[in-house]
């Protein structure tokens, strides 16, 4: 079943007297529980798309059905609700609250739901967990090391149990260990808690933990890639890095 599907959608911008189409008619769907990379040169339109499907910017034109509802036929109110219980959000920078612990941090979009907390206290520790936090619960972010911020900033988008977790290139200030250590809790999320999972990166080595991975060029899908469930993680990289510089050529 598909939880987010794009139709058509273009983005165009006003720079100066000039008209900049950032993205120029893309269509794309996500299944549940599917782990879709999307790449492409810098100016390709990556992070553009992910605001969109995001909910953080409004297309130019073309549709978003989210967890079916058609975005645009939604007031202010309705949208945001439906981004805010179905979409969770993982930033390069982390986006940390600094005077807020750990567990805190993860919390606040329950509370900015206007519910409690304790109701879902099974549900953090589940989460604290699953990326490995039980003893770092109570610390604050400058306590933290750039990979233990990391795996707070993806238990707050888990914590809600959104449909959709949209990642901005997770791995952009980590080290080799530790972005391998976020890929695989993103690639756990999409098969073990059924959510889809959808990146932007321009790291081959993450691209290569997805089911699929779209290249984007100048505003417009150029080539996508379906892996296999058995295929290894070395023959999906290699794949990944030669339709990359095939398109690059």
């Amino acid at each position: 079943m598909n939880v987010l599907l794009a139709e058509n959608l273009q983005k165009e911008y006003e720079l100066g007297q000039h008209l900049v189409k950032a993205l120029d008619g893309i269509s794309l769907s996500i299944a549940q529980g599917e782990f879709v990379g999307i790449m492409g040169p810098s100016g390709s339109g990556k992070s553009t798309l992910l605001h969109l499907l995001g909910g953080l910017d409004q297309p130019s034109a073309g549709e978003i059905t989210l967890a079916g509802e058609q975005v645009a036929l939604l007031s202010d109110y309705q949208a945001t609700l439906v981004r805010r219980r179905n979409v969770g959000f993982v930033f390069q920078f982390f986006n940390l609250l600094p005077t807020l612990s750990a567990e805190e941090n993860i919390l606040l979009p329950l509370i900015i739901d206007g519910q409690k907390p304790q109701a879902h206290e099974d549900r953090l520790d589940m989460i604290l967990k699953r990326v490995g936090l039980q003893e770092r619960r109570h610390h604050r972010p400058d306590q933290l090391s750039g990979g233990e911020q990391q795996r707070v900033a993806l238990a707050r988008a888990l914590i809600t149990r959104p449909a959709i977790v949209l990642a901005d290139e997770p791995t952009g200030n980590l080290d080799t260990q530790t972005g391998t250590a976020m890929m695989l809790l993103l690639r756990e999320s999409a098969k073990d808690l059924n959510q889809a999972i959808i990146m932007v990166t321009h790291d081959p080595r993450a691209a290569a933990y997805a089911d699929r991975v779209v290249f984007l060029r100048d505003g417009r899908v150029v080539q996508e890639i379906t892996f296999s469930a058995d295929a290894d993680l070395s023959m999906r990289l290699r794949h990944v890095i030669i339709t990359q510089e095939e398109l690059e050529a």
